[in-house]
C-alpha cells in the first residue's frame, strides 16, 4: 500500500483535532434547540445522549460560523450601531433551560432589539432571502422568541452572513406572546418528560445526530453515564432521582447505581 502524501496526513490531523475539540454535552436544554420541530431529537440532546460523532470538516464548518459572529459585530459597530450585552444570559425552569443572545443592538429603530447572527451556505442563504429566515428556520424563529420573551424585548434582528459571498441578509422580527408562551411549555413538557417523546417521522431525519437511538435504542452506544440517560431519572422540574428520592440541580453522575434508561423498562 503506497503511504499517504504528507499533505493529506497532515490535512486528517487537523480534521481529527476539529473533531476532538467539538465539546461537551450540556447540562440543560437550549433555547436554540427549542423550536425544533422534532421534541423527540430535542429530548435525547436534552437527557445528555451520546451523539453521532461529528466528522472534522463539519466541526470546522460550525467553528467558523462561530467566528462569524465576531467580523458581522465589528461591522455594525464600524457601521454606527451600538451592541451591549453580548452573551447577555437567559434562564427559566429552575436553570434547566438556557440561552444567551449575541446582543442588544441600539439605532436599528427607536426601540433595542434583540441580535442575533447567523452564517449559512449560498443554498441556505437564498432560502432566507426568498422565504424569511422565519418562514424558513423553525428553529431560528423559535430562539429570538424566547430571547424577547425572557428579556421583556419586542423586537429582534437577524444579520446572515453567506459564507461563500460575505453577503449579507437582515431581516428583523416581533415578539408574539402565545408562540413564547408555545415554546415555555413545550421545553417543560421536554424536560418534566421521563419518557422519550412520540417518533416524528422527516426528510431531515437522515441528518438527525441521534438518529441511531431514535431507530434501533438499544443498539446505539451510550458512551457517557449522566443523570438524564438513567433509569432512575423521573420527572418533573426540578427532575427528581429514585434513589433516594433526590432532587437534580443539574446532570452529572448522581451516584454508584446508574442503570441505562430504555422504553422497555417502563
Amino acid at each position: 500500500m503506497a503511504p499517504i502524501p504528507q499533505e493529506n496526513k497532515i490535512a486528517n490531523e487537523m480534521y481529527e483535532a476539529a473533531s476532538r475539540a467539538r465539546g461537551e454535552s450540556r447540562n440543560y436544554l437550549g433555547m436554540s434547540q427549542i423550536g425544533d420541530p422534532c421534541k423527540r431529537k430535542i429530548w435525547f440532546g436534552f437527557r445528555g445522549y451520546t451523539p453521532l460523532p461529528l466528522d472534522g470538516r463539519a466541526a470546522m464548518i460550525f467553528d467558523m460560523g462561530n467566528r462569524v459572529e465576531d467580523a458581522v459585530i465589528h461591522w455594525l459597530k464600524e457601521a454606527g450601531y451600538q451592541i451591549d450585552s453580548q452573551q447577555l444570559d437567559f434562564s427559566a425552569h429552575n436553570g434547566f433551560f438556557k440561552g444567551h443572545c449575541d446582543g442588544i443592538i441600539h439605532g436599528i429603530t427607536s426601540r433595542p432589539h434583540i441580535l442575533e447572527i447567523k452564517s449559512a451556505n449560498e443554498k441556505k442563504f437564498k432560502a432566507f432571502k426568498e422565504n424569511s429566515i422565519a418562514k424558513t428556520s423553525p428553529t431560528y424563529y423559535g430562539q429570538v422568541q424566547c430571547y424577547m420573551g425572557y428579556s421583556g424585548l419586542e423586537r429582534a434582528l437577524w444579520v446572515v452572513m453567506n459564507k461563500n459571498t460575505c453577503e449579507i441578509y437582515t431581516e428583523r422580527c416581533y415578539f408574539v406572546r402565545e408562540d413564547f408562551n408555545t415554546l415555555h411549555q413545550k421545553a417543560a413538557e421536554i424536560i418534566t418528560s421521563s419518557i422519550m417523546p412520540k417518533k416524528e417521522e422527516s426528510p431531515l431525519c437522515e441528518w438527525c445526530e441521534f438518529r441511531i437511538w431514535c431507530q434501533e435504542p438499544l443498539s446505539a452506544m451510550q458512551t457517557t453515564k449522566t443523570c438524564g440517560t438513567c433509569h432512575h431519572c423521573l420527572g418533573g422540574i426540578p427532575p427528581k432521582c429514585s434513589v433516594g428520592d433526590l432532587e437534580l440541580k443539574r446532570w452529572g453522575v448522581c451516584c454508584d447505581e446508574w442503570q441505562f434508561w430504555n422504553p422497555h423498562l417502563i
